[in-house]
């Protein structure tokens, strides 16, 4: 065997996001590089690969996924419920994707556009509560 390629379906925790999409990876190649991937998309009764957003499609995707995330954090503060940015039952990235008002947005982009907002300084990480018991959670920045 010269070459092993391993096709999955794409997953996030559980779920199936579409189920016509797949993943084409190479697992094994005694004359390439290994563990490139390729997203593919069932269309037709062919799997067709898919484009890579590129230039202002990845801009639009950010400042979309980061709009949202600012709009749900705005929604969870008005609520009196917190979020924070580690993984846990409170994960923001994990709740804002489940939330309702998501539009469409995966965990993976809310992650994205979490890391993008606290590298801007749009969000921060407050610490509240006793010193034998401190909480983090995300809070927008109103101070920008």
């Amino acid at each position: 065997m010269r070459s092993r390629l391993y096709l999955e379906r794409v997953k996030e925790g559980d779920y199936e996001t579409d189920p016509d999409v797949r993943t084409l990876s190479t697992k094994k190649a005694n004359y390439g590089r290994t563990g490139g991937k390729v997203s593919i998309k069932w269309k037709a009764g062919v799997f067709v690969a898919e484009q890579a957003e590129q230039g202002l499609d990845r801009m639009a995707a950010n400042a979309k996924s980061e709009r949202v995330f600012l709009k749900l954090l705005a929604v969870y503060a008005e609520q009196g419920r917190t979020v924070n940015h580690a993984s846990g039952s409170s994960y923001a990235p994990k709740k804002f994707a489940d939330h309702p008002d998501s539009e469409g947005m995966t965990k993976l982009a809310f992650r994205r556009a979490m890391e993008s907002l606290l590298s801007k300084n749009k969000i921060f990480i407050d610490t509240q509560g006793p010193p034998s018991k401190r909480r983090s959670f995300l809070v927008k920045n109103d101070r920008l």
